[in-house]
């Protein structure tokens, strides 16, 4: 979506931390086609030894680039408050999904409102720090 695009440059250019009142991480990818490092803000979670992200891709019914990279394996790395983290990234699933997506409506951003306009199950994923 191009509004998905807008204001993930202006979020990167203004260096913003918070968006929609959450605090943001800097996700770099690198692009499993394109070979090509790709930084996408997000919203999160922080849960304490991992930072908890959705897969919305801003209410879109297809699988963000972030999260298609993650899964072909190409390692991530997040930024948060300036500090750089190489991470891997997993899908959360069954009681411990529906706990984190309760928690990340509730004190995130209103995903629930993505969820009823898509046909896909949008993915909980955790970024977990690598060695």
């Amino acid at each position: 979506m191009l509004l998905n695009r807008v204001a993930n440059v202006v979020v990167r250019r203004l260096g913003l931390r918070r968006f929609r009142g959450a605090d943001l991480l800097m996700l770099t990818t690198t692009g499993r086609k394109s070979g090509q490092p790709r930084t996408t803000p997000l919203m999160y979670l922080d849960d304490g030894h991992r930072w908890v992200v959705v897969a919305s891709n801003g209410g879109a019914d297809w699988e963000p680039g972030w999260w298609l990279n993650l899964r072909a394996g190409s390692p991530g790395t997040v930024v948060v408050n300036d500090t750089k983290t190489p991470v891997t990234g997993t899908e959360i699933t069954g009681s411990e999904r529906e706990r984190m997506w309760q928690l990340l409506n509730d004190k995130v951003f209103d995903y629930n409102s993505y969820q009823q306009k898509v046909s896909r199950q949008i993915a909980v994923v955790a970024l977990v720090p690598t060695a």
